[in-house]
């Protein structure tokens, strides 16, 4: 019986060092989104003093054929809620399969920002995809 339960614990002590082992082996990699029609989506937010520079950034399939961009500019607020900041929302409409565009926001008030973008794609099938990219947060 002494015997059984040696080879046992042998048994699981190996099997448990080459589990950590080869654990240890795979590769840690951020994980990048998956886009139908998409290849680069981006909403970047710089701030410089109180003013806000929103950028989005849209380079699709070729068979896109129209894009369509909302930014919303939006602040931290009350409980961690996030809400549009003082009416700050842009569209701009592209027939294309590449957007661009930037605003900017001045007199900021104190406090944590972030750029939100939404996408939405047309291809010349009809078929549609929504993407929306947030960007990193900035404090003013």
């Amino acid at each position: 019986m002494k015997k059984v339960i040696s080879v046992l614990m042998c048994l699981l002590l190996c099997f448990t060092f080459s589990i950590t082992a080869s654990a240890e082996t795979i590769p840690t990699k951020t994980a990048q989104p998956y886009y139908e029609m998409a290849f680069i989506a981006e909403s970047k937010l710089s701030i410089n003093g109180t003013t806000a520079i929103c950028e989005s950034i849209l380079r699709g399939d070729p068979n896109l054929i129209k894009i369509v961009a909302v930014q919303t500019l939006e602040k931290q607020g009350f409980l961690w809620i996030w809400d549009t900041y003082d009416d700050t929302e842009w569209t701009n409409t592209v027939y294309t399969n590449t957007l661009t565009m930037s605003n900017t926001k001045s007199g900021l008030s104190s406090g944590k920002y972030w750029l939100k973008t939404v996408f939405t794609l047309t291809d010349k099938l009809g078929d549609t995809e929504n993407i929306t990219v947030y960007s990193d947060e900035k404090k003013v």
